[in-house]
């Protein structure tokens, strides 16, 4: 049974007759093209179904998106727009030159849980991309993944050489623990335990017994 997806056609301020501006549009395409991938997979969504669900005849899809390529792309850049949330260097840099490692590693955990929580159907879609070998995922990988890892082993060599951190793991080691506890919890939220059977604690929580395990861990 296909499922109906809700389509936004409310009378846009300054625009007289109710008809979306061009950016409106797009942003519709977008919106919509999310909510059915992160659903039915990249594989398993045409764009025929896209602008069905949207409300616009093919063409209109492609004369916003000329590839599905393009569309791929946009839809990273629209979510790294989105609420102009601060990335995780940006707001790491309000704390790392406190020394602070706690409060570092706590406020990067803690932002990231409540990213996820506030957009589970990205969380999706990303992992149909990967699951399916699409290329999103590799785009994501180097545009978002790629920087927060040099950010991090910066970071993390830098707190070695001063003495506050343990030199005989690698950073980069450090790292993916760090992210394999938080993106770990995420899943089990959004995906498989969404009745949170087997942990039920608030993000500051979680951010806070994370940060303590990983500090346990490397601290010299």
């Amino acid at each position: 049974m296909e499922e109906k997806i809700e389509v936004t056609t409310e009378k846009k301020v300054g625009s007289p007759t109710g008809r979306m501006s061009g950016d409106e549009r797009r942003s519709q395409i977008l919106q919509v093209a999310i909510r059915l991938f992160s659903r039915n997979g990249f594989s398993g969504t045409t764009t025929k179904e896209i602008a069905r669900a949207a409300g616009v005849s093919e063409a209109i899809i492609f004369r916003h998106f000329a590839t599905k390529e393009e569309l791929y792309h946009a839809i990273l850049d629209y979510k790294a727009c989105e609420g102009g949330n601060p990335t995780p260097m940006e707001l790491a840099g309000k704390v790392m030159s406190k020394g602070d490692d706690r409060e570092f590693f706590y406020q990067l955990m803690l932002n990231a849980l409540n990213h996820h929580d506030k957009d589970p159907e990205f969380m999706r879609l990303l992992f149909h991309s990967a699951l399916e070998g699409h290329d999103l995922a590799d785009i994501f990988i180097e545009q978002n993944i790629v920087p927060i890892y040099e950010f991090l082993s910066e970071y993390i060599a830098k707190r070695q050489k001063e003495g506050a951190i343990r030199k005989d793991i690698a950073p980069r080691v450090i790292i993916r623990a760090f992210v394999g506890m938080m993106i770990h919890h995420s899943l089990n939220n959004t995906l498989w335990d969404t009745k949170r059977r087997l942990l039920n604690v608030s993000n500051e929580e979680a951010a806070r017994f994370f940060t303590e395990i990983l500090l346990g861990g490397i601290r010299k």
